[in-house]
């Protein structure tokens, strides 16, 4: 070893490789080049349509997640409302907290009422990613996933996680098709990945809605 790394330091000749030497040689016919250029172009139009597609379903993701963001400000409205209407007159105490923020680039919502926080965010769509379907093709979709806490919160450690570990706070996720006439899909994490079914019109109030009522209608228990 030491020999060969002084003569390539010296400028000398290395020693020419010949088929029989380095079956690599092959590859350099022109027979082999074609087929290989023959592979590389039905690689590249699958990768092609993947990409199209995750770019279809990143647009109705962002469109089905931007109503959502909207959907929270008049659920928060709804919900005050709601609490006023059993708070006692006279009572000194402030009504329960209630309220939604997102971060700038809204990718980020979080819905606070009283002691739960909730984060919905379309982080994590940096490629195409496909919902499996046993029996059938895989469908190409994006992904607006409810996580447990306070996505924004420094304290929750949850900011500056990576996806993988965010899965761990995952509540449910919305699955939205390139096909803006595809049902989008709701799978809940509790339940073993049980699916309904929202049209894309309906999906974010119905989304909303259905994790609030999973965080909401729990509770805790006091830690052994």
């Amino acid at each position: 070893m030491a020999n060969l790394q002084d003569q390539s330091l010296q400028g000398g000749p290395l020693p020419r490789k010949v088929a029989d030497v380095w079956p690599g040689s092959v590859f350099y016919e022109p027979n082999a080049v074609k087929a290989i250029q023959q592979k590389v172009d039905m690689l590249a139009a699958h990768m092609q349509k993947q990409l199209s597609e995750h770019e279809a379903a990143m647009r109705n993701t962002h469109q089905v997640f931007d109503y959502l963001l909207q959907d929270m400000e008049n659920f928060v409205e709804c919900f005050q409302s709601a609490f006023e209407a059993r708070h006692l007159e006279g009572k000194e105490a402030q009504l329960p907290r209630i309220r939604s923020q997102m971060d700038p680039d809204r990718s980020v919502g979080i819905l606070q009422i009283l002691w739960h926080a909730i984060s919905f965010t379309t982080r994590g769509n940096t490629k195409p990613l496909a919902l499996n379907r046993p029996g059938r093709p895989p469908v190409f979709t994006g992904r607006i996933i409810a996580l447990n806490g306070d996505f924004l919160d420094t304290r929750s450690n949850l900011h500056a996680a990576s996806f993988s570990e965010l899965i761990h706070q995952e509540i449910a996720s919305l699955y939205i098709p390139a096909d803006p006439t595809a049902p989008a899909v709701m799978s809940m994490k509790h339940l073993s990945g049980e699916e309904i079914y929202f049209h894309q019109a309906d999906a974010p109030r119905r989304f909303l809605l259905k994790v609030v009522e999973i965080v909401c209608g729990g509770g805790f228990f006091h830690e052994q």
